[in-house]
């Protein structure tokens, strides 16, 4: 398991990220080419003895850049082996282009999908970089969802390729759709793989795939969380119930208060015991005496399914302690969640379902989720936590958080940003240097002194969100 906020998706800005780490474990003498939307290697060509950039099949995503990392390394052996350069480039062309392949074997559907298939099932997870497994719920469900519905539109898998067919599958989805840009690049997958790719590609590439259509993105204000909070919870009257009234209403919570993707918090490590890890305690959300409140997330949650980014460390994006007790943070109440099926789409969603199910049953203003994790990222920005911490506690990237988590503010919340904001002047570190040198330098008797490191102490507290025993701390100031 990773613990530290290491996942990221939804950028390009992260597939050029990877595109960088992965290039430096590429054998010496071949690196990475992007050529538009395909990845080429670059290498001494033999008989020519220039450095040029080579197709070798694969495109610029996730599964293609670790695809051509493997491409690379068989390229040096061959470099190394072959003495002939028309022998190199018959291999090359059969075995990095597969283009004898293609032309004379993958002639139907079927064996186009069983393809694909395989270099999906040999392939990573592209948040989180873990190897796929047919035995985690969320690998299934996910070529399920992006595969597998493709595939099955597809009435006869061994007939030969031909764009009518592929034309009437992705207009099977309403063009400007999310579900009709994701149609369209997995077809684009199986027409590179006919043996006429270049046609049908050039036909499918006349039509436009971009997303037009949106669902309208629900927001919330922290003063409406509350008062649907406590609502909720005084409405309640059935003792039997209230147990598990709390404990959702305890999820939405801590999705306001940490960030959190509903089912996240089933993945939970240190609700009601410390987490430790290479000698480093971090104290549990129970422990009265905690005061940073970081929670840590491992990768799976306790149902068996794995978290969308992978395990990482929270941090909460308010410290209001009249806040946290009034949503009784530090009283960790997860809820029982028995999934009643193997189904991978029911395994992978049921946890998420269930409570956006509950927000509708008992009135929420808003029904989706994710309102709750928007609100939070506003609340660390009024509370002056840096983007860069707010991204890595919440498991994206800064651009991801630039880019979309922005779009979905709330009016209220925005205009508590801009009227009532505590953005950090300068760096704690510099303002405590700052007040330590005032107290030293006052001239002032010991009463006096006491008093005004007392002040310090608060004052730095409530400006920069730490705890008083931090600041005393770091002061030595006891």
């Amino acid at each position: 398991m990773s613990i530290g906020g290491s996942g990221n998706y939804g950028s390009f800005d992260d597939l050029l990220e990877t595109l960088r780490n992965v290039s430096k474990e590429l054998p010496k003498g071949i690196s990475f080419k992007r050529q538009g939307s395909h990845l080429y290697l670059q290498f001494i060509h033999p008989g020519t003895n220039k450095r040029l950039p080579k197709p070798c099949g694969v495109q610029l995503t996730y599964d293609g850049i670790y695809e051509a990392k493997q491409k690379a390394f068989r390229i040096k052996t061959a470099l190394d082996t072959f003495t002939s350069a028309s022998e190199f480039w018959d291999w090359y062309e059969k075995e990095i282009l597969r283009r004898n392949e293609i032309i004379n074997d993958i002639t139907t559907y079927r064996e186009i999908f069983s393809q694909i298939t395989d270099r999906y099932w040999n392939g990573r997870n592209k948040n989180t970089k873990r190897k796929r497994s047919k035995d985690i719920p969320n690998d299934v469900n996910s070529f399920n969802r992006h595969y597998k519905i493709v595939f099955d539109k597809f009435p006869d898998w061994d007939k030969q390729p031909k764009w009518e067919d592929i034309k009437q599958v992705l207009f099977t989805w309403e063009q400007g759709t999310n579900s009709f840009k994701d149609a369209h690049t997995i077809l684009k997958q199986v027409c590179a793989l006919c043996p006429n790719n270049e046609r049908l590609l050039e036909q499918l590439a006349d039509i436009d795939p971009t997303q037009y259509e949106f669902r309208d993105k629900q927001s919330i204000s922290l003063e409406q969380f509350l008062q649907w909070h406590d609502k909720a919870l005084s409405e309640c009257t059935e003792p039997r119930y209230l147990d598990i009234r709390k404990s959702w209403l305890w999820v939405a919570s801590m999705c306001v208060v940490y960030g959190l993707r509903p089912s996240e918090i089933a993945a939970a490590l240190n609700l009601t015991e410390a987490y430790t890890k290479d000698g480093v305690a971090i104290p549990a959300i129970g422990n009265p005496d905690n005061k940073e409140l970081l929670l840590v997330l491992g990768d799976m949650t306790y149902f068996g399914t794995t978290i969308k980014t992978g395990g990482r460390v929270c941090k909460p994006m308010c410290l209001d302690k009249k806040l946290l007790e009034r949503l009784n943070i530090q009283q960790p109440k997860l809820p029982e969640y028995k999934p009643k099926t193997d189904n991978p789409k029911t395994l992978v969603g049921g946890f998420a379902a269930l409570f956006s199910k509950n927000l509708k049953r008992w009135e929420c203003p808003v029904s989706e989720a994710y309102a709750f994790r928007h609100l939070a990222n506003q609340l660390g920005e009024k509370s002056g936590i840096p983007q860069e911490i707010r991204a890595r506690s919440l498991g994206h990237s800064v651009s991801v958080n630039d880019s979309v988590y922005k779009k979905r503010d709330n009016l209220q919340t925005s205009i508590d940003l801009l009227t009532n904001h505590t953005y950090q002047a300068i760096p704690l570190e510099s303002a405590i240097n700052i007040a330590s040198r005032l107290i030293k330098d006052s001239g002032l008797t010991l009463l006096d002194l006491c008093r005004l490191a007392d002040t310090m102490v608060k004052l730095l507290s409530a400006i920069y969100n730490v705890s008083e025993d931090e600041i005393k701390k770091e002061l030595n100031y006891e």
